[in-house]
This record gives structure tokens, sequence and C-alpha cells, in this order.
């Protein structure tokens, strides 16, 4: 079952590789190898999620101001085919996600007003806290692949959003695929426990699942170098 799922997710990512090139391409945009990989990651599981009627809902009205990025239109068309093929709907977050990472920014370069309080310093920190802690205690410098910080960023921020709301995810078709990835596991566990200094609350099993996906892009990169 691992197996099929594993293959089943490598089969979307790589279709969903070829919707980005071709979008980018047919736009004349010039987008690194690695975004492209970290979007693609970050689309495949939302329509793995869709497929198997456990999508996430997050929220994106402080996001809204993606409609004024130049890649908006791009992202658009790149969801909307994504839905066609798949006969899913994905939600105006991944449309704004989409946007930020064909523009290489992200959330932090957006300037939200303060009142939303969305990119809370405190939430900066535990970024901070932990790729120097996986540095010291692991060996990997992680902060030197800057593409790998954003794309955490973006998941890490509606992450915390449902931690603290109380609304953490509760299944991962991928679970026993994603626990062979055995050193993005360490760095979840010391990422888990860095944010339960700060917020006196842990992922659970599935949050940590998906955010070891997230740094096993890091892992790739620097296998592929």
């Amino acid at each position: 079952m691992a197996n099929t799922l594993e293959k089943k997710l490598e089969h979307i990512k790589t279709h969903v590789t070829k919707v980005v090139n071709d979008y980018a391409n047919k736009n004349h945009l010039t987008v690194s190898e690695e975004i492209i990989n970290n979007l693609s990651v970050h689309l495949s599981l939302s329509i793995t999620r869709a497929l198997s009627d456990n999508y996430i809902h997050t929220s994106h009205s402080q996001l809204e101001q993606c409609k004024d990025l130049y890649t908006y239109p791009i992202a658009k068309e790149i969801i909307n085919d994504l839905c066609k093929h798949y006969e899913i709907e994905l939600s105006e977050s991944d449309l704004y996600n989409t946007a930020m990472y064909l523009a290489d920014m992200t959330i932090l370069d957006l300037g939200f007003d303060a009142e939303f309080d969305i990119v809370d310093q405190e939430i900066e920190n535990i970024m901070d806290e932990t790729l120097d802690t996986i540095r010291i205690k692991l060996g990997y410098n992680l902060r030197e692949n800057e593409k790998f910080v954003r794309g955490m960023s973006l998941h890490f921020y509606p992450a915390i959003d449902r931690l603290e709301e109380d609304r953490q995810i509760t299944d991962n078709p991928l679970m026993q695929t994603v626990q062979k990835y055995k050193k993005s596991y360490e760095c979840a566990h010391i990422m888990n426990d860095i944010v339960k200094r700060h917020f006196n609350k842990s992922f659970n099993s599935y949050e940590l699942s998906y955010i070891a996906i997230h740094f096993q892009t890091a892992f790739d990169a620097r296998t592929a170098v």
C-alpha cells in the first residue's frame, strides 16, 4: 500500500512539474529548478489530499494581496489546469502560494499590515532556532538552501495557525512512506521540541510527517548537487 501511494505521489509530482514548467516557459518566466521542485511537492501533496478527501483548509485572507503579484495570472492558469486534470478543487491558498513560489517570495516578503499578526516575530525565531539547532546537533546546514527555507516557511506558518486553533491534520496517506525519511524526521522532531517551548503545544504525528516531507526536499537537493 505504501509503495502504491509513493508511486502515485511521484506520478502526480512528475505531472505537476511538467505543468509548471510548461506555463513558466509559455509566459517567459525564469524559475529555478529548485523552486519548481518545491512548488511541485507542495501542489502534489495538496492534490493527493484532495483526491483522498483529506484536504487541509487554511486561512488565506491575509494572502489576498498575492493577486497583485506579476505571477498571479500564471499561477491561476496552473491551478485551473491541475483542477481540471484531476477533477478536484484546490483552495485559493494554493493559488496564492503558487504565485509566491513563482515570484521567489515568502510571506515575509509581502509586508502584511501588523494588525493581521501573521508573521509573528516568535514564529521567525522558531525557524531560526530550528535551523541553528539542526546544524549544531545533526551537522546539516540547511540555512544555506534559501529555496528550502522559503518553501518550509510557506508550509510552517499555516501549520502554526492550525496548531494554535486546535485543528491539526488528522491523516496522511503517505505516513508509512514518510517514516523512511530518518534524517527528515529528526529535523521535524527538533522543530517540534522548539515549537513546544514557545507555544506549550506540539504538532501531532501527521503534522510532523508533512513537515518531514518538506525537510526531505532539502536533503534531496543536497543529494542532487
